[in-house]
Formats: C-alpha cells, sequence, structure tokens
C-alpha cells in the first residue's frame, strides 16, 4: 500500500498499472474536444485542452483512485474503542464527571481513535484526496462554466463505486463512465455546447468500454456491451452519411471478433489479454468518429 500512495497522490496510479487504460481516458478527453468542432489549435485552444485533460486525470482520477480505491472502512470500524485514549488539556474549573471532564474524555477517544485508525498511509491518502478536490475545484473554476455540472456526476459514480466496493464487486460501469463517458462530455464541453450527436458517441463507447472490462474480470454480458456499442458506433456513422468511417469502425469490431474464440475457453489469462487486445481498436475507432462527427 505504501508503494502506491505517491502515485496516488499524482493521480497516476492507474495510469501506471494499466498504461492503456489510462491512454484511453486522455484519448477520450481529445476526441470530445475534436467532436466539438471548435478545437482551435492556438495558444487560448491548446491550454484549454491541457486545463480538461488535467481536471478529467489529476482532479478526478485522482478522487477516484483515492476515495474508491483505498480501503477506508475497515480501520476506522475497528479501532472503536481506542486502545490509547489521547490525553487532552482539561478544561479550567471542571470537575474528572462533570459535562466538560466528560466531553474532554470523549474528545480525548476521539483523537486516539483517529491516529489508531488513519496509519500514515492512510494520513497520506486523505492529505491526496483533499489536494485533489482543490485541484478539481481551481480548474473548474477556470475552465467554462457548463463544465462545473460534470462535477455532481463525478461525486455520483463515486458514490456509486464506493458501494460497489463495500459489496466486494468492482465498480467497473462507474469507471468506464467516469474515465471514457465524463472525459469525451468534458473535452466536449470545454469548446462548444453539448449536441445529441456527441452525447450519443460518448454513451456507445462507454458501452464498449465496459464491455470490454467486463471480458477482462471474466463476467457475463461483456461482448454484447463490447460488440454492440462498436455496432452502435458504425450506425450512427453511416446515418451521419459518414460510410468510409462507418466501415472502419466495423473493421475495427472484425479485428476484435477474430479474437473472441479464445474466450470460449475458461481462461482467466485469456479473457484479461483479450480485453488488452481490444483497447487500441476501440481507441482507432474513437478517434475515428470524432474527425467525423459533424
Amino acid at each position: 500500500m505504501e508503494d502506491l500512495i505517491p502515485a496516488r497522490l499524482i493521480g497516476l496510479q492507474g495510469c501506471l498499472s494499466r498504461p492503456l487504460w489510462g491512454g484511453m481516458g486522455v484519448l477520450a478527453v481529445f476526441c470530445g474536444a475534436l467532436a466539438s468542432n471548435q478545437l482551435q489549435w492556438n495558444e487560448e485552444g491548446i491550454l484549454t485542452l491541457v486545463l480538461v485533460l488535467l481536471l478529467s486525470g489529476l482532479g478526478w482520477g485522482s478522487i477516484w483512485n483515492l476515495a474508491v480505491g483505498v480501503d477506508w472502512f475497515p480501520p476506522l470500524a475497528e479501532h472503536w474503542p481506542p486502545v490509547r485514549q489521547v490525553s487532552l488539556p482539561s478544561l479550567p474549573y471542571t470537575l474528572p464527571g462533570s459535562p466538560g471532564g466528560r466531553l474532554a474524555r470523549w474528545l480525548g477517544q476521539l483523537v486516539g481513535w483517529w491516529r489508531e485508525s488513519f496509519g500514515t498511509t492512510h494520513r497520506l491518502a486523505l492529505t491526496g484526496l483533499l489536494s485533489a478536490v482543490v485541484v478539481t475545484g481551481v480548474l473548474s473554476l477556470i475552465l467554462p462554466n457548463r463544465i462545473r455540472l460534470l462535477n455532481a456526476a463525478v461525486v455520483a459514480l463515486i458514490g456509486i463505486g464506493g458501494a460497489q466496493r463495500l459489496r466486494g464487486t468492482s465498480p467497473l460501469a462507474a469507471l468506464a463512465l467516469l474515465q471514457v463517458g465524463l472525459g469525451w462530455l468534458a473535452g466536449h464541453l470545454a469548446f462548444a455546447g453539448m449536441n445529441a450527436v456527441s452525447w450519443v458517441m460518448a454513451l456507445s463507447f462507454t458501452l464498449a468500454v465496459l464491455g470490454s472490462l467486463r471480458v477482462g474480470e471474466g463476467l457475463s454480458g461483456g461482448l454484447w456491451l463490447l460488440n454492440g456499442g462498436q455496432i452502435s458506433i458504425a450506425v450512427l456513422l453511416v446515418a451521419l452519411r459518414q460510410p468510409l468511417a462507418g466501415g472502419l469502425v466495423g473493421m475495427f469490431l472484425l479485428a476484435q471478433i477474430a479474437l473472441q474464440p479464445s474466450l470460449y475457453f475458461p481462461d482467466g489469462a485469456a479473457c484479461t489479454a483479450f480485453c488488452r487486445r481490444s483497447w487500441p481498436w476501440l481507441m482507432a475507432a474513437m478517434l475515428v468518429a470524432a474527425l467525423v462527427i459533424p
């Protein structure tokens, strides 16, 4: 745990452990900016893109890693009452059995519980979490106001992810929405108002990525989401009079379907390998779709 804290504090733990997945989150923000058709390659445009990338990766990513990735609840529950009570200075003119004395004793127990519950790693994680919240707030004030509404969605996803972790399940849906869906939307909203086409694209890619993650975890329904999400993207591109782009997305999907027979054998390593091999095709499809959205 201690060796991961420095990486968590700068929001890179997820990217370091799964580099391609971290790259997909960065690409989602970039593709959302491209889909807005308002990205200008000048100083202002590049600075705005860098800021929204920092918001998604350093801000939201760090908050997710620290709030959901750190096991907060067992230490808090296991160390009450504390073994060692901290002696706090008594209030003047208070007796041990008086309300003031009982308050001082209760505060001493609370401080002792806090020290026993939060060791070095948890204190560092808490500091990093507070720092990430401050960074997110500052970046949200600098970027356009329409992005600020996404912070509420981030809080909701973190609550869902934490609840799933408590139940012993992987918060894959919340993670895909945060990394890909909200990343795409943040990139788009940084430069223009949202439109229905970009919103549907963000949702479709989120479903496809969720399917890939479910396949990697050996969970059911992953292939339906992975294939269905990309089919919907190809159909939407054809409906937008972009048949070449739709055909490319279909070819990328066929490349992934060619790898899927290996999943019929109950092998966890095969599932993980397929998940990693599907990401480059998903990233290529994401870039193609973003470039041709009218």
